[in-house]
């Protein structure tokens, strides 16, 4: 995977697939900059949003799981008996509040925040109106990205933020996930108990 060498935060997986994008990532890719150049005025912020978008990466496969099967029941009859109209439909926003543990500095980079909810939203419910159409580009786009790859495909964003006395951030990415779930299993657990479970223990693969 390539990452967009404007802002350093979308990736393609190849230069094609890149060049293909761009009519749609330009957008994204300006204000992604904006927030990157907001941050390295104030280099301790710039820290704690680095050290948070880390803990994302080590736990993507977490989260990605548990946002699919934070959904996958809205795909599913008798909620859903066309999953593709469902899917250009639906604006799912998964919220994951944060907080900075006291060990931060000393902890291993997926133990350094802590889990204090998680709660499902949609765009409008938790954007205000003025990021609305800023982030409904990001979810088609990733929809559509993922669904010319990987076939009918529907994605989800994922808001990790961080609320601390000192500062506040986010961390916003899109999820996607297939539409076909034959040989889909069920969780062990509840998806939200899943979730913070592996985020409070550090648990990673």
């Amino acid at each position: 995977m390539r990452k967009c060498g404007g802002c350093g935060v979308d990736k393609y997986c190849s230069k094609q697939c890149q060049k293909a994008a761009w009519p749609v990532h330009k957008q994204i890719c300006k204000l992604n900059r904006e927030t990157h150049d907001t941050l390295m005025s104030r280099p301790q912020d710039f820290q704690r949003f680095e050290a948070l978008r880390d803990f994302t990466r080590k736990h993507r496969a977490n989260i990605s799981e548990a946002t699919f099967y934070s959904v996958r029941l809205s795909y599913l009859p008798p909620l859903s008996t066309d999953p593709v109209a469902t899917s250009r439909d639906r604006e799912d926003v998964l919220v994951i509040e944060l907080r900075t543990r006291p060990n931060a500095l000393r902890a291993r980079p997926e133990k350094r925040f802590y889990v204090m909810g998680v709660q499902l939203e949609t765009l409008t419910s938790f954007f205000p109106p003025e990021k609305i159409d800023e982030m409904r580009l990001r979810l088609r786009t990733c929809r559509e990205e993922a669904t010319s790859h990987r076939g009918p495909s529907s994605a989800v964003l994922v808001v990790m933020r961080l609320s601390d006395p000192d500062i506040e951030a986010m961390n916003v990415f899109p999820v996607a996930f297939w539409l076909d779930q034959s040989d889909v299993e069920e969780l062990e657990m509840p998806w939200k108990d899943f979730l913070i479970w592996r985020l409070n223990e550090g648990i990673v693969e």
